[in-house]
């Protein structure tokens, strides 16, 4: 995988996070748009690199569903969890 390629994903991924962690938080509807998105970038993303989306993630997916994407895209190079 280029480099490149992970940078761009992980610059995505770290904005959608952002937006749905954000303090003060968004107002719900824009933060169940935020979170959406995000879910669906957490998908493409696992898809892009391999990691195997089970399909209750790819239907509903719940904060478990999401800390394992996660962590997997972090085990393959995506940290979203920005340095302090």
């Amino acid at each position: 995988m280029d480099d490149d390629r992970v940078e761009r994903a992980t610059s995505l991924l770290r904005e959608l996070r952002a937006r749905i962690t954000a303090e003060p938080p968004l107002p719900f509807d824009e933060w169940e748009l935020a979170l959406y998105a995000y879910d669906e970038a957490l998908v493409t993303a696992a898809d892009i690199f391999d990691i195997e989306v089970s399909a209750t993630a790819r239907d509903a997916m719940g904060p478990d569903d999401r800390a394992d994407l996660e962590q997997a895209l972090a085990d393959a190079g995506i940290d979203l969890h920005p340095e302090a």
